[in-house]
């Protein structure tokens, strides 16, 4: 095997400078990965209210938050109160099959929430998010069903904190 010019590097070294050469035409011409936004300043310090720590939105909604630079608190220290109210979930069948067996089921979950500065004139009006996944049921693996269900719960409960998250960024960058 002839390893001619290769070196402990996998790249020859007209290789390796092409690639410097493009970083820093990408450096030089201002170029950033997206996702830099950050939620409003006055949201530095936010509760969280109308949901249980233990729920599994709240947690996730703790993890997105946290990630963004934002500090979860009790309300009597909080600059800002994100505020969760009617959250609903359930479950309705799609479609029947010829054997009258509903052979389809839909998942939703829905919720309204807002945002309140508190010592501040922050604020954002009311939102409403609803998702909603469907899936097929087969009456012979119903085990299986009921834990296809719980991660597609689990996994809405994802989105929907990552969808206030980004509802947050968009107010921060308007004007």
């Amino acid at each position: 095997m002839d390893r001619r010019g290769l070196g402990p590097w996998p790249f020859r070294s007209g290789q390796m400078a092409l690639v410097l050469m493009l970083s820093l035409l990408l450096l030089a011409c201002g170029f950033q990965l997206r996702g830099g936004t950050d939620v409003p300043p006055e949201m530095a310090r936010t509760a969280i209210t109308g949901l249980s720590a233990a729920n599994p939105l709240f947690i996730d909604l703790q993890l997105v938050l946290n990630g963004a630079g934002v500090m979860l608190v009790p309300l009597g220290e909080a600059t800002a109160e994100l505020h969760i109210q009617d959250l609903r979930s359930g479950r309705r069948a799609l479609s029947v099959g010829r054997n009258a067996q509903v052979s389809e089921y839909e998942i939703f979950t829905h919720l309204r929430y807002w945002v309140q500065g508190r010592g501040n004139d922050f604020q954002i009006p009311e939102q409403t998010l609803t998702l909603t996944r469907d899936y097929l049921f087969d009456p012979e693996g119903v085990l299986g069903q009921a834990e296809q269900e719980q991660r597609l719960r689990e996994s809405m409960n994802r989105d929907l904190a990552q969808l206030i998250l980004l509802r947050l960024r968009a107010t921060a960058e308007t004007p």
